[in-house]
């Protein structure tokens, strides 16, 4: 297995492990909220991104003009640039992959409830100095009022919840 697909793993079962103390699926589409996990193994780091389509571009269904298709490119571009969210620079952090989408380009989704979904590979120099997170994903979607962050550095676990008024999380 490799490490991707190690950490890839570790990202699910963290994912499940906090749904089940929340008493909520994960991934549940809700408005006005979404999901930011962490996982930290060694020097590498995955973070993962999902929220309702609506929370990102205002609507939820297949984009039915010019500039609603617009509305939907540009915001992958805006998760494709990974510059809402900054960990603090003595880690040494620096984005490797970055990988965003929605149901809304899917040739096969027609009507319901698309989300969006944002998958980033990071690379830390110095993973053992990670102590925040910084995000300005608040001031760029203002629909989004709350973010669950759930991380493993490392081992440890934790999770808590972002807001524009809580936009930065210690780890």
């Amino acid at each position: 297995m490799t490490l991707r697909t190690s950490l890839a793993a570790a990202v699910l079962g963290l994912a499940c492990t906090f749904s089940i103390v929340a008493a909520e699926p994960f991934g549940a589409h809700e408005h006005g909220k979404g999901v930011l996990t962490l996982v930290v193994e060694g020097n590498e780091m995955l973070v993962a991104f999902e929220s309702a389509a609506m929370n990102i571009v205002g609507f939820e269904n297949k984009p039915n003009s010019a500039e609603q298709r617009a509305e939907v490119t540009a915001a992958i571009d805006i998760f494709n640039r990974a510059d809402w969210f900054q960990f603090n620079a003595d880690a040494n952090c620096e984005l490797t992959t970055a990988e965003a989408n929605t149901d809304l380009l899917d040739t096969k989704f027609h009507h319901g409830h698309a989300d969006f979904y944002a998958n980033y590979q990071l690379l830390c120099q110095q993973p053992a100095r990670l102590k925040q997170l910084q995000l300005t994903l608040f001031n760029l979607l203002p629909s989004l009022e709350q973010l669950q962050v759930q991380w493993s550095i490392n081992g440890q676990q934790g999770a808590t919840d972002a807001s524009l008024r809580q936009s930065i999380i210690r780890f």
